[in-house]
């Protein structure tokens, strides 16, 4: 990608979410909330392409995914009032229909305007939904723009839960409840798979230890490096109870963690 395209994909992405603000020029707080993640996305893609020594060819297309990733969920919360794509639309692929409705003209070159579209409509699938035929390149940015969106997901809800014990949930995901109880069951799936079914989620802290269970989801040693200097990984387990599940939960994280 040359840095006119990028350049112009940026004022693309720029213009697009302006479309969204209220005749104040002012953006819903969950749809603003959606473009400042979109952009330190896109700088955590920009920090794991260069430590993953990309070209810098490579590296603005990583930003630029990073940027556009998250377009479809300004269109499905302004027609639905929820990000649960389980009741409204798959933003990933509500993301690819904007970008090749109203995005095509600023990538030229075939194969990197297909790479985007790629990255964007599978990164938020479950990693058994992801088709097994895609190629080597875009499985290689693919798992980075999923690396990248994973770090700022868990890093926002973190500040959220600090700072006003997550309110805006109850509006992204109603189905959740601001409850810290832990529901029955999620702890040993944890433990047991690394992982957390989306509908097992009920509680804000059972959505705490799915996004624990993200370490070992992370592609790229130096995604899993990041979360630890940031010190996520820490203030996770600090949201949680000290209970014996969750110590087997963090000792086989920790594990993972001093092997990389």
């Amino acid at each position: 990608m040359t840095q006119e395209e990028q350049d112009s994909l940026q004022r693309w992405f720029e213009h697009y979410t302006d479309q969204f603000r209220d005749q104040d020029g002012v953006l819903r707080p969950l749809l603003e909330l959606k473009r400042c993640h979109s952009l330190r996305v896109a700088g955590n893609a920009r920090f794991i392409a260069d430590a993953l020594k990309f070209s810098e060819s490579e590296r603005r297309l990583a930003e630029t995914a990073g940027l556009v990733h998250d377009v479809g969920r300004f269109t499905q919360f302004v027609r639905y009032g929820s990000f649960r794509d389980s009741d409204t639309v798959d933003h990933g692929a509500e993301g690819r229909r904007v970008l090749e409705e109203q995005g095509q003209s600023f990538l030229p070159d075939p194969e990197n305007r297909e790479l985007l579209l790629c990255v964007v409509e599978y990164h938020n699938r479950k990693r058994t939904d992801i088709p097994c035929g895609l190629s080597p390149e875009k499985n290689r940015f693919l798992s980075l723009i999923r690396d990248a969106d994973k770090l700022d997901i868990m890093e926002l809800v973190l500040r959220a839960v600090v700072n006003d014990g997550f309110q805006d949930l109850r509006e992204m995901l109603p189905h959740i409840r601001l409850s810290r109880e832990l529901s029955t069951g999620v702890l040993a799936e944890a433990v047991k798979t690394g992982s957390v079914s989306n509908g097992h989620l009920a509680t804000l802290s059972d959505f705490i230890v799915m996004m624990a269970t993200w370490y070992y989801d992370m592609n790229y040693p130096p995604t899993r490096q990041l979360a630890v200097k940031r010190g996520i990984l820490h203030r996770i387990r600090c949201e949680l109870p000290d209970t014996k599940p969750v110590r087997e939960l963090f000792a086989g994280i920790l594990a993972l963690q001093k092997s990389c």
